[in-house]
């Protein structure tokens, strides 16, 4: 093997080694989890959403936050998200939901996954109407 062969299979394999890792951090991942509760105000304190995974104990938290111009994703509605989650809290808190996102929940570096949306049935996602307020 020549070393011109040993560049280019090193070459390949670093590229494909970042390639995964590229892929790991800002590929589309989507979770089962039931949303417990919101926090944030989107200015001084970043959106939080807190769910436990589906059938588990296990809490996973989502941040929430605009990605801007970061492709494929494009997100600037975090504060609607966010709305959307704090009315699946109230509504259906025991419904499983399908929260669709990216990145990787580390610990020790305070990485969150971001949320991009929200699949909940419709029933979850409107807003109570007066007459359910009044318990009619």
């Amino acid at each position: 093997m020549t070393t011109k062969n040993k560049v280019v299979i090193g070459v390949v394999a670093v590229a494909v080694i970042a390639l995964a890792l590229i892929y790991m951090r800002w590929g589309p991942k989507a979770w089962e989890v039931q949303i417990t509760g919101v926090t944030g105000d989107g200015q001084e304190v970043q959106y939080r959403i807190e769910t436990v995974e589906a059938g588990t104990s296990d809490t996973l938290i989502f941040k929430n936050e605009d990605a801007g111009f970061t492709p494929p994703y494009f997100k600037w509605d975090s504060a609607r998200l966010q709305s959307i989650a704090n009315r699946i809290t109230k509504e259906c808190p025991q419904e499983p939901v399908i929260v669709h996102g990216y990145g990787l929940r580390i610990p020790w570096l305070s990485m969150f996954p971001n949320a991009v949306s929200i699949d909940a049935p419709e029933r979850c996602r409107m807003a109570p109407s007066d007459a359910e307020q009044r318990g009619i």
